[in-house]
Protein backbone atom coordinates (compact mmCIF):
# COMPACT_ATOMS: atom_id res chain seq x y z
CA UNK A 1 0.00 0.00 0.00
CA UNK A 2 1.22 3.49 -1.29
CA UNK A 3 2.24 5.85 2.09
CA UNK A 4 0.83 8.92 2.39
CA UNK A 5 3.55 11.86 1.70
CA UNK A 6 2.90 14.99 3.40
CA UNK A 7 4.00 18.69 2.46
CA UNK A 8 3.58 21.30 4.80
CA UNK A 9 4.71 25.06 4.28
CA UNK A 10 5.46 27.30 3.54
CA UNK A 11 5.30 29.44 6.42
CA UNK A 12 6.04 28.89 10.32
CA UNK A 13 3.78 29.91 12.67
CA UNK A 14 5.01 29.55 16.26
CA UNK A 15 6.75 26.18 15.90
CA UNK A 16 3.40 24.90 14.92
CA UNK A 17 4.86 23.03 11.54
CA UNK A 18 8.47 22.49 13.08
CA UNK A 19 6.32 19.90 15.94
CA UNK A 20 3.80 19.24 13.59
CA UNK A 21 6.21 17.30 11.04
CA UNK A 22 8.36 15.68 14.31
CA UNK A 23 5.01 13.98 15.11
CA UNK A 24 4.08 12.94 11.52
CA UNK A 25 7.39 11.71 11.00
CA UNK A 26 6.90 9.74 14.68
CA UNK A 27 4.24 8.12 13.27
CA UNK A 28 5.71 6.65 10.33
CA UNK A 29 4.29 9.24 7.92
CA UNK A 30 6.41 10.64 5.43
CA UNK A 31 6.12 14.22 5.82
CA UNK A 32 8.60 17.67 4.20
CA UNK A 33 8.18 21.18 5.82
CA UNK A 34 9.42 23.83 3.86
CA UNK A 35 9.79 27.26 5.71
CA UNK A 36 10.44 30.36 3.10
CA UNK A 37 10.35 33.04 5.89
CA UNK A 38 12.97 34.41 7.70
CA UNK A 39 12.67 35.68 11.16
CA UNK A 40 14.67 36.11 14.41
CA UNK A 41 12.51 33.03 16.06
CA UNK A 42 15.11 30.04 15.18
CA UNK A 43 12.74 27.08 15.25
CA UNK A 44 14.95 24.32 13.10
CA UNK A 45 12.77 22.14 11.84
CA UNK A 46 12.12 23.05 8.23
CA UNK A 47 13.78 20.85 5.42
CA UNK A 48 16.02 22.74 2.28
CA UNK A 49 15.26 19.18 -0.19
CA UNK A 50 15.80 21.33 -3.58
CA UNK A 51 17.71 24.40 -4.82
CA UNK A 52 14.65 26.26 -5.36
CA UNK A 53 13.67 26.63 -1.86
CA UNK A 54 17.11 28.09 -0.82
CA UNK A 55 16.91 30.51 -3.48
CA UNK A 56 13.22 31.68 -3.12
CA UNK A 57 13.89 31.91 1.07
CA UNK A 58 16.69 34.12 -0.02
CA UNK A 59 15.13 36.33 -2.39
CA UNK A 60 12.43 36.55 0.47
CA UNK A 61 15.45 37.70 2.97
CA UNK A 62 16.89 40.36 0.41
CA UNK A 63 13.09 41.67 -0.39
CA UNK A 64 12.42 42.37 3.38
CA UNK A 65 16.13 43.61 4.42
CA UNK A 66 15.98 46.19 1.63
CA UNK A 67 14.73 49.44 1.66
CA UNK A 68 14.76 50.32 -2.00
CA UNK A 69 11.69 49.88 -3.61
CA UNK A 70 12.88 49.09 -7.22
CA UNK A 71 15.52 46.57 -5.32
CA UNK A 72 12.46 45.33 -2.80
CA UNK A 73 10.78 44.27 -5.86
CA UNK A 74 13.73 42.53 -8.13
CA UNK A 75 13.97 40.28 -5.48
CA UNK A 76 10.30 39.39 -5.01
CA UNK A 77 10.15 38.79 -8.95
CA UNK A 78 12.66 36.39 -8.32
CA UNK A 79 10.83 34.75 -5.44
CA UNK A 80 7.71 34.77 -7.74
CA UNK A 81 9.23 33.47 -10.40
CA UNK A 82 10.59 30.39 -8.50
CA UNK A 83 7.03 29.81 -7.27
CA UNK A 84 6.26 27.48 -10.13
CA UNK A 85 9.06 25.40 -10.56
CA UNK A 86 8.81 24.72 -6.91
CA UNK A 87 5.03 23.90 -7.36
CA UNK A 88 5.98 21.11 -9.77
CA UNK A 89 8.56 19.73 -7.84
CA UNK A 90 6.06 19.49 -5.03
CA UNK A 91 3.47 18.14 -7.16
CA UNK A 92 5.60 14.98 -7.67
CA UNK A 93 6.57 14.17 -4.70
CA UNK A 94 3.28 14.84 -2.55
CA UNK A 95 -0.20 13.75 -1.62
CA UNK A 96 -1.16 16.13 0.78
CA UNK A 97 -0.53 19.93 1.43
CA UNK A 98 -1.73 21.27 4.58
CA UNK A 99 -1.23 25.16 4.12
CA UNK A 100 -0.11 27.75 6.37
CA UNK A 101 -1.38 31.52 6.68
CA UNK A 102 -3.85 31.16 3.46
CA UNK A 103 -0.58 31.13 1.57
CA UNK A 104 0.20 28.10 -0.88
CA UNK A 105 2.65 28.22 -3.96
CA UNK A 106 1.65 30.79 -6.50
CA UNK A 107 -0.12 33.92 -5.61
CA UNK A 108 -3.86 34.64 -5.78
CA UNK A 109 -3.76 30.82 -4.73
CA UNK A 110 -3.85 30.03 -8.34
CA UNK A 111 -2.43 26.74 -7.87
CA UNK A 112 -4.42 25.20 -6.07
CA UNK A 113 -7.33 23.68 -8.85
CA UNK A 114 -3.90 22.23 -10.13
CA UNK A 115 -3.55 20.30 -6.68
CA UNK A 116 -7.57 19.06 -7.07
CA UNK A 117 -6.72 18.56 -10.90
CA UNK A 118 -4.26 16.05 -9.94
CA UNK A 119 -6.10 14.71 -7.09
CA UNK A 120 -3.94 16.08 -3.96
CA UNK A 121 -5.87 16.88 -0.55
CA UNK A 122 -5.68 20.40 0.76
CA UNK A 123 -6.00 21.33 4.15
CA UNK A 124 -5.99 25.05 5.04
CA UNK A 125 -4.89 26.47 8.69
CA UNK A 126 -5.50 29.94 9.45
CA UNK A 127 -4.07 31.71 12.98
CA UNK A 128 -6.20 34.77 13.30
CA UNK A 129 -4.78 38.07 11.38
CA UNK A 130 -5.04 35.89 8.11
CA UNK A 131 -8.49 35.37 8.34
CA UNK A 132 -9.97 37.86 10.90
CA UNK A 133 -12.11 40.69 9.26
CA UNK A 134 -9.35 43.84 9.06
CA UNK A 135 -11.95 46.20 10.65
CA UNK A 136 -11.46 44.29 13.67
CA UNK A 137 -7.77 44.32 14.24
CA UNK A 138 -6.81 47.61 12.88
CA UNK A 139 -6.30 50.70 14.89
CA UNK A 140 -7.55 52.99 12.40
CA UNK A 141 -8.28 56.57 12.53
CA UNK A 142 -11.50 57.88 11.07
CA UNK A 143 -10.23 60.61 9.70
CA UNK A 144 -7.51 58.69 7.59
CA UNK A 145 -9.82 58.43 4.31
CA UNK A 146 -6.68 56.64 2.49
CA UNK A 147 -6.38 54.03 5.69
CA UNK A 148 -10.40 53.55 5.46
CA UNK A 149 -10.15 52.72 2.08
CA UNK A 150 -7.31 50.14 2.33
CA UNK A 151 -9.11 48.34 5.18
CA UNK A 152 -12.13 48.22 2.68
CA UNK A 153 -9.87 46.67 0.12
CA UNK A 154 -7.93 44.56 2.37
CA UNK A 155 -11.55 43.39 3.68
CA UNK A 156 -12.43 42.23 0.38
CA UNK A 157 -9.21 40.55 -0.40
CA UNK A 158 -9.33 38.49 2.73
CA UNK A 159 -13.24 37.26 1.49
CA UNK A 160 -12.23 36.47 -1.99
CA UNK A 161 -9.12 34.50 -0.63
CA UNK A 162 -11.22 32.65 1.71
CA UNK A 163 -14.33 32.20 -0.95
CA UNK A 164 -11.28 30.19 -2.97
CA UNK A 165 -9.85 28.67 -0.69
CA UNK A 166 -12.89 27.20 0.68
CA UNK A 167 -13.90 26.08 -2.84
CA UNK A 168 -10.43 24.20 -3.31
CA UNK A 169 -9.70 22.90 0.29
CA UNK A 170 -10.89 20.07 1.52
CA UNK A 171 -11.09 21.10 5.35
CA UNK A 172 -10.19 24.33 6.40
CA UNK A 173 -9.26 24.95 10.59
CA UNK A 174 -9.75 27.86 12.14
CA UNK A 175 -11.26 29.66 15.19
CA UNK A 176 -14.94 30.96 15.48
CA UNK A 177 -13.98 34.46 16.65
CA UNK A 178 -11.73 34.50 13.49
CA UNK A 179 -13.92 33.45 10.90
CA UNK A 180 -16.73 35.79 9.84
CA UNK A 181 -15.66 35.65 6.39
CA UNK A 182 -16.29 32.14 5.84
CA UNK A 183 -18.85 30.37 3.98
CA UNK A 184 -18.70 26.81 4.61
CA UNK A 185 -18.62 24.40 7.67
CA UNK A 186 -14.81 24.79 8.92
CA UNK A 187 -12.98 22.74 11.73
CA UNK A 188 -12.62 23.91 15.00
CA UNK A 189 -9.15 25.35 15.82
CA UNK A 190 -9.17 24.76 19.30
CA UNK A 191 -9.95 20.73 18.64
CA UNK A 192 -7.19 19.79 16.47
CA UNK A 193 -5.23 21.91 19.08
CA UNK A 194 -1.16 23.09 18.77
CA UNK A 195 1.21 21.01 18.71
CA UNK A 196 4.10 21.85 21.15
CA UNK A 197 6.78 19.09 22.81
CA UNK A 198 6.35 18.53 26.11
CA UNK A 199 9.53 19.18 28.51
CA UNK A 200 8.80 18.48 32.16
CA UNK A 201 9.35 21.65 34.40
CA UNK A 202 12.94 22.92 34.99
CA UNK A 203 14.66 24.03 38.19
CA UNK A 204 18.56 24.73 37.93
CA UNK A 205 18.60 24.46 41.29
CA UNK A 206 19.04 28.13 41.97
CA UNK A 207 16.89 29.89 44.63
CA UNK A 208 16.22 33.19 44.51
CA UNK A 209 16.95 35.25 47.59
CA UNK A 210 13.87 37.32 48.01
CA UNK A 211 10.15 36.85 47.76
CA UNK A 212 9.31 38.90 44.52
CA UNK A 213 6.97 37.06 41.89
CA UNK A 214 8.60 36.47 38.52
CA UNK A 215 5.98 37.24 36.26
CA UNK A 216 7.06 37.03 32.38
CA UNK A 217 5.75 38.94 29.26
CA UNK A 218 6.75 38.02 25.59
CA UNK A 219 5.28 40.56 23.10
CA UNK A 220 6.06 40.00 19.31
CA UNK A 221 4.07 43.34 19.18
CA UNK A 222 3.87 45.76 21.51
CA UNK A 223 0.45 47.36 20.53
CA UNK A 224 -1.53 44.46 19.55
CA UNK A 225 -0.24 42.38 22.75
CA UNK A 226 -1.53 45.51 25.17
CA UNK A 227 2.07 46.05 26.61
CA UNK A 228 1.27 49.23 27.25
CA UNK A 229 -1.72 48.51 29.67
CA UNK A 230 -0.34 45.10 30.88
CA UNK A 231 3.26 47.41 32.14
CA UNK A 232 0.88 49.95 33.62
CA UNK A 233 -0.95 46.60 35.61
CA UNK A 234 2.58 45.67 37.00
CA UNK A 235 3.37 49.39 38.10
CA UNK A 236 0.05 49.86 39.89
CA UNK A 237 0.19 46.24 41.67
CA UNK A 238 3.98 47.30 42.58
CA UNK A 239 3.27 50.61 44.32
CA UNK A 240 0.03 48.45 46.50
CA UNK A 241 3.08 47.08 47.99
CA UNK A 242 3.35 43.46 45.87
CA UNK A 243 7.25 42.35 45.23
CA UNK A 244 7.19 41.86 41.32
CA UNK A 245 9.82 41.03 38.97
CA UNK A 246 8.52 42.22 36.04
CA UNK A 247 10.53 40.39 32.71
CA UNK A 248 9.36 41.82 29.21
CA UNK A 249 11.44 40.37 26.18
CA UNK A 250 10.64 40.93 22.60
CA UNK A 251 12.84 39.48 19.02
CA UNK A 252 14.17 36.83 21.00
CA UNK A 253 15.06 33.51 19.85
CA UNK A 254 13.02 30.70 20.77
CA UNK A 255 15.56 29.26 22.88
CA UNK A 256 15.81 32.66 25.22
CA UNK A 257 11.89 32.44 25.39
CA UNK A 258 11.82 29.02 26.94
CA UNK A 259 14.86 30.22 29.72
CA UNK A 260 12.58 32.62 30.95
CA UNK A 261 9.57 30.87 30.95
CA UNK A 262 11.47 28.03 32.67
CA UNK A 263 12.92 31.07 35.12
CA UNK A 264 9.06 32.77 35.75
CA UNK A 265 5.94 31.66 38.10
CA UNK A 266 3.46 32.99 35.39
CA UNK A 267 3.09 34.93 32.05
CA UNK A 268 0.70 37.57 31.20
CA UNK A 269 0.31 36.76 27.75
CA UNK A 270 -2.25 39.24 25.96
CA UNK A 271 -4.38 42.17 26.16
CA UNK A 272 -6.91 41.36 23.26
CA UNK A 273 -6.69 38.00 22.73
CA UNK A 274 -9.85 35.88 21.13
CA UNK A 275 -8.38 32.52 22.75
CA UNK A 276 -7.62 31.37 25.82
CA UNK A 277 -4.29 29.61 24.97
CA UNK A 278 -2.56 31.15 22.12
CA UNK A 279 1.12 30.27 21.30
CA UNK A 280 2.94 31.51 24.15
CA UNK A 281 0.61 30.72 26.70
CA UNK A 282 1.11 26.94 25.30
CA UNK A 283 4.05 26.92 25.67
CA UNK A 284 3.79 27.92 29.09
CA UNK A 285 1.72 25.65 29.92
CA UNK A 286 3.86 23.03 28.78
CA UNK A 287 6.16 23.62 31.61
CA UNK A 288 3.21 23.99 34.07
CA UNK A 289 3.44 27.94 33.87
CA UNK A 290 -0.07 29.41 34.10
CA UNK A 291 -1.21 32.11 32.00
CA UNK A 292 -3.29 35.04 32.23
CA UNK A 293 -4.63 36.59 29.46
CA UNK A 294 -7.11 38.98 28.61
CA UNK A 295 -9.77 39.37 25.96
CA UNK A 296 -13.44 40.35 24.45
CA UNK A 297 -14.05 36.87 23.75
CA UNK A 298 -13.79 35.75 27.12
CA UNK A 299 -17.35 36.33 27.85
CA UNK A 300 -18.85 34.20 24.88
CA UNK A 301 -16.25 30.98 24.28
CA UNK A 302 -18.62 28.77 25.56
CA UNK A 303 -21.25 29.45 23.41
CA UNK A 304 -18.94 28.41 20.29
CA UNK A 305 -16.37 25.87 22.10
CA UNK A 306 -17.81 23.05 24.03
CA UNK A 307 -16.32 23.40 27.80
CA UNK A 308 -14.46 20.13 27.32
CA UNK A 309 -12.28 21.83 24.20
CA UNK A 310 -11.30 25.04 26.10
CA UNK A 311 -8.06 25.10 27.48
CA UNK A 312 -7.34 26.52 31.50
CA UNK A 313 -6.04 29.93 31.57
CA UNK A 314 -7.16 33.18 33.90
CA UNK A 315 -9.29 34.37 30.56
CA UNK A 316 -10.39 37.84 31.25
CA UNK A 317 -12.35 40.65 29.92
CA UNK A 318 -9.14 43.42 29.37
CA UNK A 319 -11.14 45.64 31.70
CA UNK A 320 -10.46 43.22 34.43
CA UNK A 321 -6.18 42.14 33.72
CA UNK A 322 -5.07 43.97 36.80
CA UNK A 323 -7.61 42.03 39.32
CA UNK A 324 -6.61 38.87 37.52
CA UNK A 325 -2.77 39.54 37.80
CA UNK A 326 -3.34 40.39 41.65
CA UNK A 327 -5.15 36.82 42.26
CA UNK A 328 -2.22 34.75 40.71
CA UNK A 329 0.23 36.59 42.95
CA UNK A 330 -1.55 36.58 46.30
CA UNK A 331 -3.38 33.48 45.45
CA UNK A 332 -0.38 30.35 45.14
CA UNK A 333 -2.61 27.27 45.52
CA UNK A 334 -4.73 28.77 42.62
CA UNK A 335 -1.99 29.61 40.90
CA UNK A 336 -0.20 26.28 41.36
CA UNK A 337 -3.53 24.49 40.15
CA UNK A 338 -3.73 26.50 36.94
CA UNK A 339 -0.31 25.56 35.93
CA UNK A 340 -0.90 21.98 36.93
CA UNK A 341 -4.57 21.72 34.82
CA UNK A 342 -2.83 23.49 31.59
CA UNK A 343 -0.37 20.85 31.45
CA UNK A 344 -2.23 17.83 31.64
CA UNK A 345 -4.37 19.84 29.42
CA UNK A 346 -2.04 20.19 26.57
CA UNK A 347 -0.53 16.96 27.69
CA UNK A 348 -3.50 15.35 27.04
CA UNK A 349 -4.98 17.09 24.37
CA UNK A 350 -2.39 18.98 22.37
CA UNK A 351 0.58 16.99 22.62
CA UNK A 352 2.44 16.62 18.53
CA UNK A 353 1.31 13.26 18.54
CA UNK A 354 -2.09 13.83 19.47
CA UNK A 355 -2.32 16.80 17.13
CA UNK A 356 -0.81 14.49 14.25
CA UNK A 357 -3.02 11.61 14.86
CA UNK A 358 -6.34 14.18 14.59
CA UNK A 359 -4.65 15.74 10.61
CA UNK A 360 -4.38 11.89 9.77
CA UNK A 361 -8.12 11.17 10.52
CA UNK A 362 -9.04 14.39 8.03
CA UNK A 363 -6.76 12.62 5.72
CA UNK A 364 -8.81 10.09 5.64
CA UNK A 365 -11.85 11.19 5.93
CA UNK A 366 -12.62 10.19 9.64
CA UNK A 367 -14.40 13.28 10.81
CA UNK A 368 -16.35 13.57 14.26
CA UNK A 369 -19.42 16.36 13.37
CA UNK A 370 -18.69 17.91 16.75
CA UNK A 371 -15.40 18.83 14.99
CA UNK A 372 -17.19 21.55 12.97
CA UNK A 373 -18.22 24.95 12.95
CA UNK A 374 -20.80 26.77 11.51
CA UNK A 375 -19.75 30.41 10.41
CA UNK A 376 -23.58 31.16 10.34
CA UNK A 377 -23.67 30.74 14.28
CA UNK A 378 -21.06 33.43 14.96
CA UNK A 379 -21.61 36.01 17.77
CA UNK A 380 -18.47 37.71 18.67
CA UNK A 381 -17.85 41.27 17.51
CA UNK A 382 -14.89 42.75 19.37
CA UNK A 383 -12.16 41.15 17.08
CA UNK A 384 -8.60 40.90 18.20
CA UNK A 385 -5.40 42.97 19.13
CA UNK A 386 -7.64 46.15 19.98
CA UNK A 387 -9.97 47.60 21.91
CA UNK A 388 -13.84 47.54 22.09
CA UNK A 389 -14.29 51.21 21.14
CA UNK A 390 -12.01 51.12 17.88
CA UNK A 391 -13.44 48.47 16.56
CA UNK A 392 -17.09 50.29 16.80
CA UNK A 393 -15.28 53.62 15.52
CA UNK A 394 -13.57 51.42 12.60
CA UNK A 395 -17.08 49.82 11.48
CA UNK A 396 -18.55 53.11 11.29
CA UNK A 397 -16.13 54.63 9.44
CA UNK A 398 -16.10 51.94 7.01
CA UNK A 399 -20.11 52.27 6.42
CA UNK A 400 -20.21 55.96 6.66
CA UNK A 401 -17.35 55.60 3.43
CA UNK A 402 -18.79 53.03 1.69
CA UNK A 403 -22.00 51.58 2.95
CA UNK A 404 -22.46 47.90 4.85
CA UNK A 405 -22.09 46.14 2.29
CA UNK A 406 -18.13 47.16 2.61
CA UNK A 407 -17.90 44.50 5.68
CA UNK A 408 -18.32 41.51 3.44
CA UNK A 409 -20.64 40.26 5.26
CA UNK A 410 -23.49 40.13 2.69
CA UNK A 411 -23.98 36.43 2.93
CA UNK A 412 -25.03 36.23 6.86
CA UNK A 413 -27.07 39.35 6.90
CA UNK A 414 -28.07 38.79 10.38
CA UNK A 415 -24.15 39.08 11.53
CA UNK A 416 -24.22 42.23 9.27
CA UNK A 417 -27.02 43.77 10.72
CA UNK A 418 -25.03 43.16 14.70
CA UNK A 419 -22.22 44.58 13.44
CA UNK A 420 -24.15 47.61 12.32
CA UNK A 421 -25.71 48.13 15.88
CA UNK A 422 -22.74 47.39 18.26
CA UNK A 423 -20.79 49.78 16.05
CA UNK A 424 -23.85 52.69 16.36
CA UNK A 425 -24.73 51.70 20.16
Amino acid sequence: MKKTRIFLGLLEIAGYYTNLKAAFKDCGVECTFIDISDHSYKYGGNDTPSVLVSWKTWANKKASLNENVLLKNFYFLISHTLSFPLLLWALKRFDVFIFSYGKSFLLKNLDLPILKLFNKKIIFVFFGSDSRPPYIEQFIKSEDKSAILQCIKNAARKKSKIQTIEKYADFTINHPPSSHFHEKKFIQWLVIGIPKKYSLPYNNGSIREDSKIRILHAPSNLAVKGTKKIRESIISLQKKGYLIDYIEITGKSHSTVIDELNKCDFVVDQLYSDTPLAAFATEAAWLGKPSVVGGYYANCILSDVPEDMVPPSLYCHPDKIQDSIEKMIVDKSFRNDLGKKAMEFVKKNWSPEEVAERYLRLIKGDVPVEWYYDPNNIQYLQGGGIPEQCVKNNIKAIIEYNGVKSLQLSDKPELERKFKEFAYR
